[in-house]
């Protein structure tokens, strides 16, 4: 799946709100790829650095399976905190 890179500031979603910028830096050397999504009306951000076993956002390290029993149910719409 090929995303579209928003950087213009200010687009409109669709949906009544703002589009996210996206930013990505491929790996180089020791450095792990990086992927930078930016609020489409202000300067607030989310690093998410990622590699085959782990992922780490806004400076949280976890394995890949972690971070996917906390953001699936986000996703599809559940509370992950419910029993």
């Amino acid at each position: 799946m090929v995303t579209k890179l928003n950087r213009k500031t200010t687009q409109l979603d669709g949906q009544g709100g703002w589009s996210l910028r996206l930013f990505r830096r491929k790996a180089r050397g020791r450095r792990m790829p990086r992927l930078l999504i930016k609020c489409g009306d202000c300067c607030a951000s989310l690093e998410i650095y990622y590699s085959p076993d782990g992922m780490e956002i806004n400076g949280v390290y976890a394995s890949l399976s972690e971070w996917r029993s906390v953001l699936s149910p986000l996703l599809n719409g559940c509370d992950p905190f419910e029993g």
